[in-house]
């Protein structure tokens, strides 16, 4: 048991958890979630995942070049529509 300490939404305050379970989020960052000691309510807590010894950390995708986006044609100047 970890003894995580985090914060229940419901106690608004700060709480140990119950049933602690490290993950690793999709976007690679290492999270906990468990149950308030006093009230029960789901408690998910960013930071402090397993040790880099338990487990591999997940891949970040690489990052893709931003497109540029298409150059509109430049509008003509007629004299149809204006006045005089």
């Amino acid at each position: 048991m970890l003894a995580t300490e985090g914060y229940c939404v419901k106690c608004k305050a700060k709480r140990k958890m119950d049933d602690e379970e490290q993950m690793i989020m999709k976007n690679g960052r290492p999270a906990t979630k468990g149950t308030c000691s006093v009230c029960g309510t789901k408690m998910f807590k960013i930071g402090g995942g397993p040790s880099s010894s338990t487990s591999k950390p997940a891949k970040k995708p690489a990052k893709k070049p931003a497109k540029k986006p298409a150059k509109k044609p430049a509008k003509s100047k007629s004299s149809k529509g204006k006045r005089r």
